[in-house]
């Protein structure tokens, strides 16, 4: 709770520059709460204190600059990393050599699926830079990914917020768990919606 506190306070007291920081530690692949950012956007949006397009364009840089930084590790890193201690991590020579293959001819849409999907993303990420994929094909995937990503949570938590307002839940002295445990509530429920479209599509799509 507290860690949401501080995410939720730091886009309220520094805006923008909270908001790209945030989600360029997000892009690395590192876990955490970043849709509180969102949500504590979208509430300056409805005050008129931040932008709509422009939480989603700085989200999305915030991303990819994250994405990016993920990249350059497992290039300079990782690979030599997974080479030497690999067996270590049951991942053989010939584990490696497919994931080459793999991330060399279907990499930029295993990119945009897995941040789209999220469950696979930090794994597509690392394993970009590890295959050493095409650094341009991986930048351009990442950042549609990364914009349609941004663009979801942004609008539905701006919709969110709204609807708080009309209630005027903000104005009412409530508690400081409440408003975090509405918030992380929303969500959840919005993940699953997500996840239950993305399951439709492909089921009946694909």
């Amino acid at each position: 709770m507290e860690g949401q506190t501080f995410l939720y306070n730091a886009i309220i007291n520094y805006g923008y520059i909270a908001l790209f920081i945030g989600l360029m530690i997000e892009g690395t692949g590192t876990p955490g709460p970043v849709e509180i950012l969102f949500f504590a956007a979208a509430y300056l949006v409805s005050k008129g204190e931040m932008n709509l397009f422009y939480v989603i364009v700085i989200a999305a840089a915030g991303n990819v600059a994250g994405n990016i930084i993920a990249y350059l590790v497992g290039y300079y890193k990782g690979r030599p990393f997974v080479e030497k201690y690999g067996k270590y991590l049951k991942i053989t020579v010939k584990d490696l050599e497919a994931m080459d293959k793999w991330f060399a001819k279907y990499g930029g849409f295993t990119v945009l699926l897995g941040r789209l999907v999220g469950l696979p993303r930090t794994p597509a990420i690392w394993a970009s830079g590890i295959t050493r994929m095409n650094f341009t094909v991986y930048v351009i995937f990442s950042a549609i990914a990364d914009f349609i990503w941004s663009t979801f949570w942004a609008v539905v938590s701006y919709l969110a917020a709204m609807q708080l307002i009309k209630i005027d839940f903000f104005a009412k002295n409530q508690p400081p768990w409440v408003y975090f445990v509405s918030t992380v509530g929303f969500m959840i429920f919005l993940y699953f919606v997500w996840r239950v479209v993305l399951w439709m599509k492909e089921r009946y799509l694909t």
